[in-house]
């Protein structure tokens, strides 16, 4: 590309961020809210459902939006607190970088969200995603010959790449997958299905377990598999992912090797943001994948302190974050009355497509997702793969509705997402979009979504 051309592009990128965060002030033209304060006042059930999402979110009119688990939404508040710390590094680079200021607010930020998720601040550190932390967490640990890494069937994809490149640098070590089947009774059935893999496969060092599981929205009994690994020597990496925000937290009651989980998805904080929680004994060994000026620094804390020029300022927002949960009333408020439309949502969806819910009680279902099979004919036309999943959720999204589609024990599944900004009406408009589809399917088989 020329240069003409490149100084077009970046005017108009320019523009459109100017245009966006001009929007934003209008929407939010009072001095404590321009001020991205974290107190914030209480923000009443009664504005639950679409008032909120209109008032609160940027998003396109008439869409609906039922997939929080996937991405999240950042509130325009927490937009604005991120943009007013972009205005201060520009004001002073030499400040926010060389003389502390990026510093001091990391802390800031570590400090808080400590306390949201029950963490001594020193073992917390904030990394781009729940997939950098399992990363970081692997390629923490020395592994040699015949080491094992136990995974499941609802293993997180990112993070079996995050495996399969392990082993590729250590072909001695060797990955254990085990198939973890449905129908499941209690957290006892759960409990025995690791036992069995790990008494089956001797020399596991690793296992990474799910504490919501992405693609069945299954809630495992976390402390009790942790007890497991370390009752048999096994290092414990818990993919926390779904878990800040939707769920009450005690990291260090949890007592894993390392949790991770991520801040933009229950937690409105801007993409970009987890947690990774590291047990003291591995501290020594834990650093960034990145190597820059800090990866040699004698603490874990000061380690992940954010490096040169990256932008930190979605860490950085994690307090405005906190702020806008809290206002909504905390998972005081938001764990039952997602828990309950959740459910409801699900038994209806289920009723009209005529179809069953994922085969656990309900004490194994995590409090925000809900996972629906896809009625008969999509079984039938659509085999159980990502790709197929895909074009069908690209006919959703087109439709002006969306939730995510999920291959899952042999079947596509449905898996809603429950936030504050839901309500009902918008799983009656996802159930009359995807009967629409029904009708579809010769055209949605042959679509290239790409």
């Amino acid at each position: 590309m020329n240069n003409s051309k490149d100084t077009v592009l970046i005017a108009l990128i320019a523009a459109g961020v100017a245009v966006f965060a001009t929007e934003v002030l209008r929407r939010f033209n009072t001095s404590d809210k321009l001020k991205g304060k974290k107190k914030l006042a209480p923000i009443p059930e009664s504005m639950f459902g679409r008032k909120l999402l209109e008032e609160e979110f940027a998003v396109k009119p008439n869409y609906v939006y039922g997939n929080c688990g996937s991405f999240g939404h950042v509130p325009q508040r927490v937009i604005l607190a991120q943009l007013e710390l972009i205005k201060e590094r520009e004001s002073d680079p030499e400040g926010w970088y060389r003389f502390g200021r990026e510093y001091s607010l990391y802390f800031d930020a570590i400090r808080e969200l400590a306390d949201f998720v029950k963490s001594d601040p020193a073992n917390l550190v904030l990394v781009e995603n729940a997939s950098t932390g399992t990363n970081t967490a692997l390629r923490s640990i020395e592994f040699a010959d015949g080491d094992k890494i136990l995974v499941n069937s609802h293993t997180y994809g990112a993070v079996l790449k995050n495996v399969k490149a392990v082993r590729s640098e250590f072909p001695g070590v060797e990955e254990v997958n085990f198939d973890l089947q449905v129908p499941l009774n209690s957290k006892a059935d759960i409990i025995k299905q690791f036992e069995t893999a790990i008494n089956e496969n001797k020399g596991i060092k690793v296992a990474i377990i799910d504490h919501i599981t992405s693609p069945s929205a299954l809630l495992l009994p976390i402390k009790e598999l942790i007890e497991v690994c370390h009752k048999n020597g096994i290092i414990a990496i818990i993919d926390g992912a779904h878990a800040p925000g939707h769920i009450p937290l005690n990291l260090e009651e949890l007592n894993a090797d390392y949790y991770t989980g991520n801040i933009h998805k229950w937690l409105f904080a801007p993409r970009g943001c987890a947690l990774l929680w590291v047990h003291p004994r591995h501290h020594d060994a834990t650093r960034p994948i990145l190597v820059s000026h800090n990866h040699m620094l004698d603490t874990l804390e000061k380690r992940f302190v954010p490096s040169a020029t990256r932008d930190s300022t979605a860490y950085l927002a994690v307090p405005s974050a906190i702020a806008f949960h809290k206002a909504l009333g905390g998972l005081d408020v938001l764990l039952e009355r997602n828990r309950q439309l959740a459910n409801a949502a699900a038994e209806m969806l289920a009723e009209a497509w005529g179809v069953e819910r994922y085969p656990v009680p309900e004490s194994l279902r995590s409090p925000n997702m809900a996972l629906i099979a896809l009625p008969p004919i999509f079984q039938d036309n659509f085999p159980p793969e990502e790709r197929e999943c895909t074009k069908l959720m690209k006919r959703l999204h087109d439709k002006g509705s969306f939730i995510s589609f999920n291959p899952v024990s042999g079947k596509i599944w449905a898996r809603i997402s429950v936030h504050a900004w839901n309500s009902m009406e918008d799983f009656f408009e996802i159930r009359d979009k995807v009967l629409e589809m029904v009708n579809e399917v010769p055209s949605i088989v042959q679509m290239d979504y790409l």
